[in-house]
């Protein structure tokens, strides 16, 4: 499992519990595969109006610096809805290379992420 290889134990520890927060109502959760294999994963908490947040994000080593991060947000976003996506993260130098702007975490727009604003 993903997050177990990249240290999250509070999610690799109870499959059930980790099941029932990635699926719990206003929760987006999208899973990349490569093959059979779980390329990536983010988890997004949304009003579906105007506010998001990024809850988890992971790209496993073998799969990072293709876009699929990116992806990943744009995509998590526009299914989730909402305006604006806020991020706390320890991926400072990430965030910053898509546009992010900073406010005691991040931000990503929609049109910072290529999506139509509405």
């Amino acid at each position: 499992m993903l997050f177990a290889a990249e240290g999250w134990d509070e999610y690799s520890q109870d499959p059930e519990r980790t099941y029932n927060a990635l699926t719990a109502p206003g929760s987006t959760t999208l899973v990349a595969l490569d093959g059979a294999e779980v390329a990536a994963i983010i988890q997004v908490q949304s009003d579906g109006l105007i506010q998001a947040h990024l809850s988890a994000i992971l790209v496993g080593e073998q799969w990072r610096a293709a876009g699929l991060g990116r992806g990943l947000l744009r995509e998590g976003l526009a299914r989730a809805g909402g305006i604006q996506i806020d991020i706390r993260t320890r991926a400072e130098s990430y965030y910053r290379r898509l546009g992010a702007t900073q406010s005691a975490g991040f931000r990503l727009t929609r049109s910072e992420l290529d999506l139509p604003t509405e």
